[in-house]
């Protein structure tokens, strides 16, 4: 939709889309598809506005968000690894050992 001023619409996705997010130099629009990939889509922006085909980046979790850098980079939350956890020591009359 048009900004400021209210205007025309333009659909963007072909399958529908969520998060969009815009690139830092307004010259692409990425969005998550309804099965969960990545999408980008070439945006020409101007007195007429006209946008390319989406095309696939790659695929990401159900419902995470994500951002882009200025640089291009994708900023996207993924989960840690688990690791086997370190025992513990606990140390019982601890006070007791500072008095020696």
């Amino acid at each position: 939709m048009t900004f400021p001023m209210p205007g025309g619409k333009w659909q963007v996705s072909t399958g529908g889309g969520s998060i969009p997010v815009w690139s830092r130099d307004g010259r692409e629009l990425y969005y998550v598809s309804a099965d969960n990939k990545l999408m980008a889509v070439e945006i020409e922006a101007g007195v007429k506005f006209e946008a390319g085909v989406p095309h696939p980046l790659f695929d990401v979790r159900p419902g995470v968000g994500f951002d882009v850098s200025k640089y291009g980079n994708f900023l996207i939350p993924t989960p840690a690894e688990q690791s086997a956890s370190a025992p513990i020591t606990v140390v019982l009359n601890w006070q007791a050992r500072l008095k020696k």
